[in-house]
């Protein structure tokens, strides 16, 4: 079952990273703090992956996503600083949105390698069905 983590090639090898509750809470905190500061509204994780995905997520916010998953999946606070000067800062935050995005479709719906989210996505069957339906999926 999926805790959360995914792990992903940044940089200059596969890091493991993830977002559980705990870490969601951070990232809330962290994103929407600086929102609250310029009198801008909160947004919840699914707004922020979508914004990341088109590529129009502030690099803050992009890189608060890579240190919390990176922490979340077994950084120390320092390791992961030094992986976001080296990788993020030094470099386009564009490189690495991408990334960012695949950490929070991981911590959303699992690793696509985890079995029961290949169970869910493979199983046709596994779809549900409107409440007057009663034709079989095959």
């Amino acid at each position: 079952m999926s805790d959360g983590s995914t792990t992903l090639f940044w940089g200059d090898e596969e890091h493991r990273f993830r977002i559980a509750i705990g870490e969601f809470r951070e990232l809330q905190e962290k994103i929407n703090g600086r929102r609250a500061a310029s009198g801008l509204p909160a947004i919840g994780p699914t707004t922020l992956a979508n914004s990341i995905r088109a590529n129009d997520a502030w690099p803050d916010d992009v890189r608060d996503v890579l240190r919390i998953g990176l922490i979340g999946g077994g950084k120390k606070p320092h390791e992961a600083h030094q992986l976001l000067v080296q990788y993020f800062d030094r470099r386009p935050p564009a490189d690495s949105y991408l990334v960012a995005f695949a950490v929070l479709v991981g911590a959303f719906l699992g690793a696509p390698d985890d079995e029961i989210i290949k169970k869910k996505t493979m199983n046709p069957t596994s779809q549900s069905k409107s409440a007057g339906s009663t034709a079989t999926v095959q």
